[in-house]
């Protein structure tokens, strides 16, 4: 059986949260700007990723005060899981090379 680790608690935590972000938005979407769960989820993605390609943009004022709130929190969380992937990697080589680095031997003192 493989030994599957999770690499850090935070970018498990982070990528549950942005699973409920995308989930309250496309529910939010679908229901209140009367988008199908797939334009909400599509909208969502452009929006997270900073692509804002306009084609879909919401009509309502509470619509757009979601998608103010919905764009600081999904970006802000996307580039937090981004950076703790980039350190757990990080960590991971700097373990492999420890290992294989020789490990020099003390000076005798004069």
């Amino acid at each position: 059986m493989a030994n599957i680790q999770i690499p850090n608690q935070d970018i498990l935590i982070s990528v549950v949260l942005l699973a409920i972000i995308y989930l309250t938005g496309i529910l939010f979407y679908s229901h209140i700007e009367g988008w199908s769960y797939v334009d909400s989820a599509y909208f969502i993605t452009a929006t997270i990723t900073t692509i804002g390609y306009g084609d879909l943009v919401p009509k309502t004022d509470f619509g757009k005060i979601f998608t103010i709130v919905l764009a600081f929190s999904g970006i802000s969380l996307a580039f937090f899981i981004i950076s703790a992937i980039a350190s757990y990697r990080q960590k991971t080589i700097e373990k492999k090379l420890a290992k294989n680095l020789p490990i020099p031997k003390p000076k005798k003192l004069k």
